[in-house]
């Protein structure tokens, strides 16, 4: 139980630093459109997200060599067909397809990168010591509730997504797992991140 509670932190803390580098990508690809966009080219905003998409095919094609996975029924299938386990390629093949395709003004999210991401670490941190399937399955549902909680600020959220949304059957032993991987992964984001990275609001 002290090792679920100890590697609960470990997976929100990964975690929390990989949604600090999501949203840090993020935010710099946008500023750099912004700024080749500002000058005489003012058609150019209205092709910034294809250039978007082209990179990504590229960076999947080429860097990824085809090992990218999309949506969240991957996780479900991991979950009910393949004992929770899921690519190490998941751990930043999304950050680099998402921050490329949102930064460059694409119509996406960051919540399915970052669930997909988080449940990665997850999965591929159980994998390390050998844990079995329900134990693998909490630290996979660690890294979904701490990637809510860092790239959103909101850790009873992502505690909520994990468990209603993905993990249903998950018993109330593990809310106490849950919540440290997402406090900690919401704290990492926050002591990190500065104020003007993607929203800023002044009052």
């Amino acid at each position: 139980k002290q090792f679920l509670l100890f590697s609960s932190v470990l997976v929100g803390l990964s975690v929390g630093l990989a949604a600090m580098v999501l949203k840090s990508f993020v935010h710099y690809i946008f500023l750099f459109s912004q700024y080749i966009s500002s000058g005489n080219y003012k058609y150019l905003p209205l092709v910034l997200p294809l250039i978007g998409i082209l990179l990504t095919v590229l960076a999947v094609k080429y860097i990824l060599r085809g090992k990218m996975e999309k949506g969240l029924w991957n996780i479900h299938f991991a979950l009910a067909k393949k004992s929770s386990d899921i690519p190490k390629e998941q751990m930043y093949a999304q950050i680099l397809t998402s921050s490329l395709t949102v930064g460059f003004g694409g119509s996406a999210g960051l919540e399915a990168p970052i669930v997909s991401t988080g449940a990665a670490f997850g999965s591929n941190y159980s994998k390390t010591y050998d844990l079995d399937k329900k134990e693998k399955t909490l630290l996979l549902a660690c890294g979904i509730a701490a990637g809510i909680a860092a790239v959103f600020n909101a850790p009873i959220a992502g505690v909520l997504f994990a468990l209603e949304v993905l993990i249903i059957d998950i018993s109330i032993s593990a809310f106490t797992p849950l919540i440290l991987s997402a406090a900690t992964g919401a704290l990492i984001s926050k002591i990190f991140l500065n104020d003007d990275v993607l929203l800023s609001f002044q009052l």
